[in-house]
């Protein structure tokens, strides 16, 4: 009965992690991928400084030279336009040829186009795709940080118009603070400056918008044009991260978008930060004049350009006459110890799960990157980790077997009442209780251990598949990444080999458990299905469970040793 109600507890574990995904798409957390061709992903080469986009994406602009943020613009979106007709002025400026100036720091080497002064990439010199080069933040038809703006009957498009800039490159040591400033003169006498003050310590920029020359009813919307890029090794790994989102009134939004038209989610109020993200990777606006009621814009679908999705965001406020607006720009990793060093709470931009197992999932990534200062190897800490949740629980499992060995006794005594009182099951069940209770039994004791790791199971499995550093963390052998599933080539056949070797050890703990011959459907049962469970889990949290499992195997070695030497010696 107790082993009965164990595989019962993990088949209901199994049902849970199998309808989880569907459960997301019904909220709409997780969007569907669409098929997706390789070429959606830039090509990469190995150079340390230089990331060039592919044939295909470069066919691509050739082929629609009109940039996919001047079609948004061009089309007011239905619910910032006014009920009157708007009319659409653009700034550009055709007798000027755009320039490219890179900033380089120890982190990142940006581009920033004097056509709009917007960013046009931004490689993260630290972190790498899979070949080996370096990261690009920006697809290939990403602009970042465009300024439109808008009246009561007509908006101006200012993200062609001519920037001067103040130096051709810039060049930020550690510990450094440089800025770049740049100039565009408008018409009517108006200026617009914009000055972005690079560190050499931190991801991202602080952002000054400085005006003069306007009047109260003009609004400056500052926009993020076409997402972000793919960064790992098949699309379909990013896609259900992808998002566009923001933090405001104390809440996060997210755009939920399906496969139909663009989408558009418009708020107002106390907004801390508005982004886009992909699975590891952030791109963040943080207004520093939070006392302002910010207008926040999410957009996006699922068939931008180059098949990227297309999401956008748009941060706007009012301006005066003359003045400066404020705002920080991060665009870097998820990286938790980044994230918490800014006071908008922009680590709430990391999705941890529900309320309690998020406040779990901080604590375990907390001290996984605490001890990882003295075991620099992930692998080897989530063994560690896995010996010391079995020494916690192990009065609990002890028990549990105690319990079990109570219950396989008491076997003829319940089969005895049964047979009593088969025609009464109130009386039976009462009767039963009546023996558990007089003989010191917990039916549920052996469900205990289960239920207390869960909510540490399910805070490891958002842990290990959507934070950043497990990405690309190597182990032993096969084993070089910790955030995917383990891939060992046999025969051209990509196999997964820890969840084989997970249900081997499952179904060893299993058959020394199993009293009633009765339960061996279940017992063979149970290894198949979590093979099918885990099979795409990360190679992290399967892991962990072998890990588990081969220390319980253990521990049942050691209770059958002491066991036998205490029973009476046969004469």
């Amino acid at each position: 009965m107790e082993d009965k109600r164990t595989l019962l507890a993990f088949l209901f574990i199994g049902l849970i992690f199998l309808l989880l995904p569907y459960y997301n798409e019904w909220l709409g957390l997780n969007p569907q991928p669409q098929p997706r061709s390789q070429e959606a992903v830039p090509q990469k080469t190995g150079s340390e400084t230089e990331l060039v986009a592919d044939e295909q994406s470069e066919a691509e602009r050739v082929r629609d030279p009109e940039p996919a943020e001047q079609l948004h613009l061009e089309e007011p979106a239905p619910i910032v336009q006014s009920q009157a007709i708007e009319r659409v002025e653009s700034a550009e400026s055709p007798s000027f040829t755009p320039e490219e100036i890179v900033v380089q720091t120890p982190l990142q080497r940006f581009e920033v186009s004097t056509k709009g002064g917007t960013i046009v990439s931004c490689k993260l010199l630290k972190y790498r795709y899979v070949d080996g080069s370096i990261i690009e933040m920006l697809p290939p038809t990403g602009r970042g940080l465009g300024i439109y703006l808008k009246r009561a009957n007509y908006r101006e498009d200012i993200s062609s118009a001519e920037f001067v800039a103040n130096q051709s490159s810039l060049q930020v040591g550690p510990e450094e603070e440089q800025s770049l400033i740049m100039v565009a003169q408008l018409n009517g006498g108006r200026r617009l400056e914009k000055v972005l003050t690079f560190h050499g310590d931190r991801y991202g920029f602080d952002l000054q918008v400085r005006y003069e020359g306007f009047d109260n009813d003009t609004e400056a919307i500052l926009t993020w044009e076409n997402g972000i890029a793919f960064t790992e090794r098949e699309p379909e790994i990013d896609l259900p991260e992808m998002r566009a989102f923001a933090y405001i009134n104390e809440e996060r939004v997210e755009l939920k978008v399906d496969d139909g038209e663009l989408d558009e989610l418009e708020d107002k109020g106390l907004l801390k930060w508005a982004g886009v993200r992909n699975k590891y990777f952030l791109i963040s606006c943080i207004p520093s004049d939070r006392e302002q009621r910010s207008l926040v814009v999410l957009q996006g679908n699922h068939q931008g350009a180059n098949l990227l999705p297309n999401y956008s965001f748009q941060v706007g406020r009012r301006l005066e006459r003359s003045g400066a607006w404020h705002n920080t720009i991060y665009m870097g990793p998820l990286n938790y110890d980044e994230l918490i060093g800014y006071e908008a709470e922009l680590e709430q931009a990391i999705d941890f799960g529900w309320p309690i197992v998020s406040q779990i999932s901080r604590f375990l990534l907390i001290l996984f990157i605490a001890t990882y200062q003295y075991i620099p190897n992930y692998g080897w800490i989530i063994v560690f980790f896995a010996v010391a949740i079995k020494i916690l629980v192990y009065p609990l499992t002890h028990k549990t077997y105690e319990s079990a060995a109570k219950m396989q006794e008491l076997q003829p005594k319940i089969t005895a009442l049964r047979e009593k009182y088969k025609n009464d099951n109130q009386r039976l069940s009462r009767e039963t209780m009546k023996l558990y209770k007089e003989e010191g039994v917990n039916p549920l004791g052996g469900c205990l251990p289960l239920l207390l790791q869960m909510p540490i199971f399910i805070a490891l499995y958002n842990l290990f598949g959507k934070t950043i550093e497990l990405r690309q963390a190597p182990f032993i052998l096969w084993i070089q990444d910790l955030s995917l599933p383990d891939e060992l080539l046999i025969g051209g056949f990509g196999l997964h080999v820890l969840p084989l070797l997970m249900a081997v050890s499952m179904l060893i703990q299993q058959k020394m458990t199993m009293k009633d011959p009765k339960q061996a459907v279940l017992v063979y049962m149970m290894p198949v299905l979590m093979i099918f469970i885990f099979w795409s889990m990360s190679s992290g949290l399967v892991l962990y469970w072998t890990i588990f499992n081969v220390l319980t195997i253990g521990q049942q070695l050691l209770v059958n040793h002491f066991k036998k030497k205490a029973a009476p010696s046969s004469t």
